[in-house]
């Protein structure tokens, strides 16, 4: 049996297992020379001073593996991490766990309490140890976001909770935790999230690679305003396929990662093509530009400086937006010194449908 422990960051903006590694060198030498049998360690090959410090103090009792750190999920998996030890490029070939004569440990997990996981949330500046078995209203509370609206659990977890649901149960199996606020749009997190899996594809099956790719283009549609009624229907028939035939976790993941976004916020996601309309008015494709009847004098700088000739008016006439020549350039607001043009997502102003004289103020 080899154990590999990986020090190797899974999320770019969550290096759980190396901050803590780098915190205390010591005390992580003094765990990893613990394990018994076989003991190989990855660490990232820019952690110089790391690298050479964790060598002098294990010695023979263990191996210490530069990694290439621009790779992320991939270090997720066993059989990608016995690559590196060979030397080749980290390519998963099977679903971790599945290798009997491999045990990868996240150094997170390593170096954490019985019971607890090392977590770094989005936008913090370290990680905090929480129990393994949670539930959403308790990682909220940690988080420290007022008013949320959802709460995602990254890879190799892989899922999307809604936070009126506190009391559901998570079981943490991802450094990187996101909670959303009600600002949000779900829609475009999963795009988000989708386009991250998307690079992080390692390429070695047609489900896993060219069916992430295929549910990144869907999602990335419906928040670009070109989705339609169908794609969820195909979303929710891909997306158990992948989870079943993918080689290694990253297809699969992906997959329960969508299919738990609808489960939890289908309606909005919806929204974008049933509607047209993006509810949280995050996404940029679904945002409008207005002129106020209210500020508007009629000046005609907007006109000059659209040009589509989207903007309907002449001189003491209030001007008006025509929305299907508009393109969104958001040139006009740049030169409406009144400050009457506006950006508006679902809820709208009231403006005239056509251009109509400017009454005294």
């Amino acid at each position: 049996m080899t154990t590999i422990v990986s020090f190797m960051p899974v999320y770019a903006a969550a290096p759980v297992s190396l901050h803590l590694l780098k915190a205390d060198v010591d005390a992580a030498a003094e765990r990893i020379a613990a394990l018994e049998g076989e003991v190989a360690v990855l660490v990232p090959a820019s952690e110089a001073g790391t690298v050479a410090r964790l060598r002098e103090l294990l010695g023979d009792s263990a191996r210490v593996v530069e990694a290439d750190a621009s790779l992320g999920f991939v270090y997720a998996n066993d059989t990608a991490c016995a690559c590196v030890l060979a030397g080749e490029k980290p390519l998963p070939s099977e679903v971790t766990g599945t290798t009997p004569d491999l045990r990868l440990v996240q150094g997170s997990e390593l170096l954490g309490s019985e019971g607890c996981r090392w977590t770094w949330f989005e936008g913090a500046d370290a990680p905090v140890e929480l129990p393994v078995s949670t539930t959403v209203a308790e990682l909220v509370a940690a988080s420290g976001v007022g008013d949320a609206k959802a709460v995602y659990v990254g890879y190799p977890t892989g899922a999307f909770f809604s936070a009126d649901n506190g009391g559901a149960a998570v079981e943490l199996g991802s450094d990187y935790v996101r909670v959303y606020g009600q600002a949000s749009c779900m829609a475009s997190a999963l795009d988000q999230v989708c386009q991250l899996y998307r690079r992080e594809t390692c390429g070695r099956c047609v489900f896993g690679h060219e069916g992430g790719h295929q549910i990144a283009t869907i999602v990335g549609d419906i928040c670009r305003k070109r989705g339609k009624a169908s794609d969820v229907a195909l979303l929710r028939d891909l997306c158990p396929v992948m989870e079943t035939q993918s080689l290694c976790e990253m297809g699969r993941v992906m997959a329960r990662t969508v299919l738990s976004a609808l489960d939890a916020f289908g309606p909005e996601v919806e929204q974008h093509f049933t509607k047209k309309v993006c509810p949280a008015g995050e996404c940029s494709a679904y945002m409008t530009y207005h002129i106020l009847p209210t500020k508007c004098v009629g000046c005609g700088e907007c006109v000059d400086a659209c040009e589509d000739e989207a903007i309907l008016g002449k001189p003491r006439f209030i001007h008006v937006i025509d929305q299907k020549a508009c393109t969104q350039c958001g040139r006009c607001v740049g030169a409406c010194d009144e400050e009457a043009i506006v950006m508006a997502g679902a809820d709208k102003p009231r403006t005239p449908p056509r251009p109509i004289p400017i009454r005294k103020r």
